[in-house]
């Protein structure tokens, strides 16, 4: 560890004491020493800087603080700002002093070259403006080399990120919603070397509708859910292990980072409903932002469906008590391995779980919605499953069966901060595997339904919302299964989280 140095310095003018040591810059203003109060400053070479240049005899220290509130308080929200720092022993001074700062943040295994995917599509289309205007001014500030690709079509991240050479990079950053990131994930792990390649950290700037992602690794930092926030997460380096969800229908196979929703229109056969169908069906409202979830949720509740369905899973420990046993249990598991790879390879590389003994259990429908959430938050103002972790192997349902329309609508009020989960309506747990079987509208037996995986269609059935514009990744009718790959991918965040 490098000694401790001291310097007479100038700091906005004002006659200062600098001390740089212990991965900390201080500096103290003498009383009626020029503009500025007299008192003390610190700022953390690790939290707070993220570059340093010397020009001539000055050293320039950018930094991303916590802005001071009412009374001099922490306001809780970060802004950039750089100090000046005229060093009293000249030019010499200024490089040493920067030069040794600058060890320091190499010392940190901060990130140096990233390759960044910019949709300019998603979410209101502002992408391309918010990573000129906020994002690449501070990655150049940081002395990180940036490499840009914009997306141009659905899918393009996805096949760009299966042959990008990772060698080249220190990690990816996607500035979009949440489908950029589960493109890139679904790009790498259909790679040949996708066990080396899925260890590449992935950042994520929210520049979409949801950001479910963002909002839920900045959130669980206590950091406030931002470009800036989540970019200076990214230059600072530090690393989170994140599950990811094998989606399973025969030979085809889907990642999921985020959830995964099913709405049918059918009242015996399904499992989700009211959550996929205002996601999807309001893309129509798109023009309107974030708020035409908000929007078409009323709509929609105006107007409540139904699902048929019955859903299967592993219950996490101390989940036992939900759902019923199921009889023929060897035949479900020999049909769960198959599926996994063991007599059926998939259509791409990518990993595969063989589970022994699993106790499966099942719940029938119908059903008004159903989540299987990876992450806490499903967008910035939905916390869809308050106690799922990043990294604990589980995926948290949400099921919800029958609710009134007047509790359902006050139930959706307090999906801001997750309490909704406190409704006797809503059943909440933990699982290892899950599998579904879509069926039809209760009210509408010749109506299919939407599954909606991270907010992206991969199944939709007859006479549902653009059926007829697209082809989706699965068929709509066989059944889809779900498992959890644990710590399996590592994303960028602003601390190590549980």
């Amino acid at each position: 560890m490098e000694e401790r140095a001291t310097a007479s310095v100038r700091v906005d003018g004002a006659p200062a004491e600098a001390t740089l040591g212990g991965g900390e810059l201080r500096w103290r203003r003498a009383a009626g020493g020029g503009s500025g109060a007299a008192g003390e400053r610190a700022l953390s070479l690790e939290r707070e800087v993220f570059g340093v240049q010397a020009r001539g005899n000055v050293v320039v220290v950018r930094a991303f603080v916590v802005a001071a509130g009412a009374g001099g308080k922490a306001a809780g929200r970060r802004r950039r700002r750089d100090f000046v720092l005229e060093m009293a022993g000249g030019e010499g001074a200024a490089a040493a002093w920067a030069e040794r700062m600058t060890r320091c943040l190499d010392s940190f295994g901060r990130p140096k070259r990233l390759f960044v995917f910019v949709n300019p599509f998603g979410g209101k289309k502002c992408a391309k403006k918010i990573y000129d205007a906020e994002i690449k001014p501070l990655f150049e500030a940081a002395g990180v080399s940036i490499t840009v690709q914009e997306t141009e079509y659905p899918g393009h991240a996805r096949e760009v990120a299966s042959s990008l050479d990772l060698a080249k990079y220190d990690g990816i950053v996607c500035v979009s919603g949440d489908g950029v990131l589960v493109e890139v994930v679904n790009g790498i792990l259909q790679r040949t070397d996708w066990k080396e390649a899925i260890k590449m950290p992935i950042g994520v700037v929210p520049a979409g509708t949801g950001n479910g992602m963002a909002k839920s690794l900045l959130h669980a930092a206590s950091e406030t859910c931002s470009v800036s926030n989540a970019v200076f997460a990214i230059i600072r380096g530090h690393k989170q292990s994140l599950d990811v969800c094998t989606i399973l229908q025969g030979e085809k196979k889907f990642f999921s980072v985020l959830l995964m929703t099913w709405a049918s229109e059918k009242k015996n056969e399904n499992v989700l409903g009211l959550v996929a169908d205002i996601d999807i069906e309001s893309e129509r409202y798109r023009w309107m932002g974030s708020a035409r979830i908000d929007f078409y949720a009323v709509v929609r509740i105006m107007n409540l469906r139904k699902y048929c369905g019955s859903i299967q899973f592993v219950p996490a420990p101390g989940y036992e008590e939900y759902g019923e046993p199921i009889k023929q249990f060897e035949n479900c598991m020999v049909e769960f391995l198959e599926q996994n790879g063991k007599s059926h390879p998939s259509s791409y590389p990518g990993p595969s779980v063989e589970f022994q003994a699993l106790d499966w259990r099942f719940v029938d429908g119908p059903f008004v919605a159903v989540w299987i959430n990876n992450v806490p938050w499903a967008a910035e103002d939905i916390m869809a499953a308050p106690e799922a972790k990043f990294s604990d192997g589980y995926m948290d349902a949400v099921i919800l069966k029958d609710c009134p329309k007047a509790d359902l609508l006050a139930l959706l009020m307090k999906m801001g901060d997750g309490s909704y989960i406190k409704s006797p309506f809503v059943t909440y747990l933990k699982v290892r595997a899950f599998k579904l079987s879509p069926g039809q509208l209760v009210e509408n037996p010749k109506r299919g339904g939407i599954v909606d995986v991270d907010g992206e269609v991969i199944a939709r059935g007859e006479g549902t919302y653009g059926k007829s514009q697209h082809q989706d990744v699965m068929a709509y009718g066989p059944h889809i299964q779900l498992t959890v790959h644990q710590a399996l991918a590592t994303v960028y965040c602003p601390k190590r989280i549980r």
